[in-house]
């Protein structure tokens, strides 16, 4: 931390000192706070998550309201995704695009009422978006940023914890819906998300008083369950296919090339980049973000930078996350490749800081393909 040179400018969690207390020993600035990314060693936080359940403080994921008479229009001319076809009490993973089609953020969208919508948003400032939009759309809305500071609960312990937190009602809660609940005289809304392919809960706690002995209840509770204090899995997610903003995508990629192109919904009214997003489907893309298995030995450091990957000296597209997958014993990762050489067992060379290794197209995820597992039934 004192690498870092904690300072006023990038803001704690309500949970920082307690995260520290619990074992926090490494933070990385996210959306102006400090996003704690280390307790144990990436591995043994895996297997807590995968076997038990993993308590992460993700208050990073700063939560942007749109509100008023002209919220649903304003919400629409945001995302190319119908949020229409989102009802209060449900939840979606969206994306919105600047006027080139390009992707600046991928929230989860939660409903909140029917002129009410939070964004739980990645690392980027979509608030500075959203009043800038808002600025000259013309539209009777509000944005704001709440003091909403959400934690997760993930892993096959988490609905039984979550359930003795906050009632049994939470075991009825479907995948990408919301509830209430309240817990240490705090209240919450309960979303069955999260960022790990697995069963998972977040916990949007509502004020900045509290937070250290609501973490401190939270873990008592949970800790004879198996919950252990972690941070958002690298390996997991990976596995589980989920592209990470900032990382796998930024602003030069559109929905198309990052295999969301399914998920822009042309028919409804003009939103921003639709024209650009039409274009783009017309003609195709020349590139397309695919799985990779990368031979040799386990990597010990994560991608710094994108990894140069290549077919007999000519250039074919970047590795933008890679790790070493335990349960496939593999190293993993996700790849832009040009779009020649997506298919599934095309044999490439990638360098890395490590030497230069092969590289096999695969599909993602790479593990439960369906994802069974998150969307499970919980009674």
């Amino acid at each position: 931390m004192r690498a870092h040179g904690l300072n006023p400018r990038i803001r704690k969690s309500p949970f920082f000192e307690a995260t520290v207390r619990s074992g926090a020993n490494e933070f990385h600035p996210y959306n102006g706070m400090w996003m704690p990314v280390g307790y144990d060693s990436p591995v043994n936080e895996y297997w807590n998550t995968v076997e038990r359940a993993g308590f992460w403080d993700v208050s990073v994921q700063r939560i942007v309201e749109i509100s008023g008479p002209d919220a649903f229009k304003f919400m629409n001319l945001l995302t190319p995704r119908d949020v229409g076809k989102v009802a209060v009490g449900q939840c979606r993973y969206i994306f919105l695009c600047n006027q080139d089609g390009g992707i600046l953020n991928d929230p989860v969208l939660l409903r909140i009422a029917e002129d009410r919508f939070w964004m739980s948003t990645a690392d980027s400032d979509m608030y500075l978006w959203a009043k800038g939009v808002a600025v000259f759309a013309g539209m009777d809305v509000t944005v704001d940023t709440p003091d909403v500071f959400p934690l997760q609960v993930q892993g096959p312990a988490s609905p039984q914890i979550v359930s003795t937190l906050f009632g049994d009602h939470i075991l009825d809660l479907k995948y990408y819906h919301w509830t209430t609940g309240s817990f240490g005289g705090h209240d919450f809304v309960i979303s069955r998300t999260g960022f790990s392919s697995e069963v998972g809960f977040e916990l949007y706690f509502h004020g900045t008083e509290g937070g250290e002995a609501i973490w401190e209840k939270i873990l008592e509770v949970g800790g004879p369950m198996g919950l252990s204090p972690g941070s958002p899995n690298r390996i997991r997610r990976i596995e589980g296919g989920i592209l990470d903003y900032g990382s796998d995508m930024m602003p030069e990629h559109n929905p198309f090339e990052m295999d969301l192109g399914g998920r822009v919904d042309f028919s409804k009214d003009d939103f921003i980049g639709k024209a650009a997003l039409e274009r783009i489907a017309a003609e195709g893309v020349a590139r397309r973000v695919v799985g990779c298995f990368m031979s040799g030995a386990p990597f010990e450091r994560n991608n710094e930078h994108r990894w140069r990957v290549h077919h007999n000296g000519t250039f074919a597209g970047e590795v933008s996350s890679a790790v070493h997958s335990p349960r496939l014993a593999r190293n993993i990762g996700h790849a832009l490749l040009q779009s020649e050489y997506t298919e599934v067992g095309t044999m490439l060379r990638v360098e890395t800081p490590e030497g230069e290794r092969d590289l096999e197209v695969t599909t993602r995820p790479f593990i439960d393909k369906d994802k069974a597992t998150p969307r499970k039934s919980l009674r």
